[in-house]
């Protein structure tokens, strides 16, 4: 391994991320074609399943496919047998002058260097989320996308959704139906089980290609008992429930509540623990985060920690399980995976939305990005690389804020907020579910950070800044080693 050769982390630079935000000229390579040839590298089960959309894509093909674990790859292919094997090195693929443009459905670990590699060589990306791992990578992939002046759409199809987000922001701002909003409660309260402790490494499938499978991550042992998914709640590789569920949830409620003006918060807190099974994992199952946007506050509750009366849930919630609530002055707004329902101040429902982007799918969201690179019509794209680097500092700043955490004081935690409600709320959400399971919420169990400050969009300041530095620096392994653009 090697540690990568760089400027300081956070350091200040002459080229900042915010300026690197504006956008530039797109570039065509050629004439606009008729048909956009497209190569998906990833074929696990959401690489696999974005390939069934494009028989309703007619100005696009797909080309060639290209997975580090041989078994996924083939049964991928036998579902697109018109697209070419391309192996497990996805720099054939980018090499390759037939392809146009590249879907990229890593592990995120992956997402930064894919997508630099694949516009080095003139490719167009359509890059799933998570966006990055830390700040620093999505710093060098913006600065990428300006040098070579390719076009990155964010897998956060719900922003293509063309019916819901502007109902919501009429009935929300326009109308403003329920008077001035006060706070915002996002939450995903899903049941995931353990993924195992093992007493020696995990020995990779014969079927991967680990060399290509681990790629810019650092090589040490993995505990866990399987390669494939669990990837996510293990910090070298994943973002965990943060930026896995949270990369569209808080994307949804910087759409819908913030019109994408605020793009990093000014600072996070967080409350947080692994808890309830001894296991592999790096990232916490229970989870209160307090985002001070500087407007209006915003706290997002998750809970993966299986209920036991009821397996299959976990634990009650305070409006949608997976969704947001805009408390407002009078009534609720209540976002969920699938439509929208408004109440007034004393509870009684006054109206419901339809929200078609959970129902369709990515169709039409890979539609938009075909439509956009073909026509050379960037400032089209409904989920930009703008809007998912943004995005990314919310989910990344508060697993950073947990991760230098110290033991949890309720009382601390809530005299740093000034006991805003709906953050007191989310804690009380979370110690009901471990109360009714013998499960204790306190400074041996839970970590609690401070602020943590952001500094714009690329880093974080304050008393927190160098001890992030510190944990945010990866050691990527050569050759998997991001570039630094400035």
């Amino acid at each position: 391994m090697k540690k990568m050769n760089r400027r300081e982390f956070f350091s200040a630079s002459a080229l900042t991320l915010s300026s690197l935000l504006v956008s530039s000229p797109f570039v065509l390579a050629e004439p606009p074609k008729d048909k956009l040839r497209i190569a998906l590298v990833g074929c696990g089960g959401r690489g696999s399943f974005l390939t069934t959309f494009f028989p309703n894509i007619p100005n696009a093909e797909r080309v060639a496919l290209c997975g580090a674990d041989s078994a996924r790859l083939a049964e991928t292919c036998k579902k697109v047998p018109d697209a070419k094997n391309a192996g497990s090195d996805m720099r054939a693929v980018f090499d390759d002058p037939d392809v146009d443009a590249v879907m990229i459905a890593t592990c995120n670990h992956w997402h930064v260097l894919a997508a630099i590699w694949a516009m080095q060589t003139g490719k167009d990306v359509y890059l799933e989320k998570p966006v990055c791992l830390n700040f620093w990578e999505g710093e060098q992939l913006v600065a990428a996308a300006k040098k070579y002046g390719k076009l990155i759409q964010i897998g956060t199809q719900m922003r293509t959704d063309p019916i819901h987000h502007p109902e919501a922001k009429r009935f929300l701002h326009e109308e403003k139906a329920l008077g001035k909003i006060k706070s915002v409660r996002v939450s995903r309260f899903f049941a995931r089980n353990a993924i195992g402790k093992r007493a020696t490494p995990l020995v990779p499938p014969e079927t991967v290609d680990f060399n290509m499978w681990l790629g810019p991550a650092p090589e040490t042992p993995i505990y866990r008992n399987s390669l494939h998914y669990d990837w996510h709640w293990d910090w070298r590789t994943g973002n965990g429930e943060t930026g896995n569920w949270g990369a569209h949830l808080l994307d949804d409620c910087r759409n819908d509540v913030f019109f994408d003006q605020i793009g990093a918060p000014k600072r996070v807190m967080s409350v947080g623990a692994r808890i309830g099974y001894d296991d592999a994992g790096d990232s916490p199952n229970e989870f209160a985060i307090f985002f001070d946007t500087g407007l209006i506050p915003v706290v997002f509750c998750i809970s993966n920690l299986p209920d036991k009366a009821n397996p299959k849930t976990a634990g009650a919630c305070a409006g949608p399980t997976s969704g947001y609530t805009v408390f407002c002055e009078g009534g609720r707004y209540e976002k969920h995976w699938g439509g929208a329902v408004a109440f007034d101040e004393n509870g009684e429902q006054i109206r419901e939305f339809a929200a078609t982007a959970e129902h369709i799918g990515p169709g039409p969201h890979i539609q938009n990005f075909v439509d956009c690179v073909l026509q050379n019509t960037p400032e089209k794209l409904t989920a930009p690389l703008k809007v998912g680097v943004e995005t990314a500092t919310w989910y990344n700043g508060a697993n950073t804020s947990f991760r230098l955490g110290e033991p949890y004081s309720k009382k601390d935690a809530l005299d740093l907020v000034d006991d805003e409600e709906t953050f007191a709320t989310a804690l009380d959400d979370i110690e009901k579910h471990l109360d009714a399971q013998g499960l204790k919420m306190n400074a041996d169990t839970f970590r609690a950070s401070r602020f943590l400050e952001y500094d714009g969009t690329a880093g974080i300041k304050g008393e927190y800044a160098d001890a992030a530095k510190k944990l945010l620096t990866i050691d990527y392994r050569e050759p998997f080693v991001v570039p630094t653009f400035n």
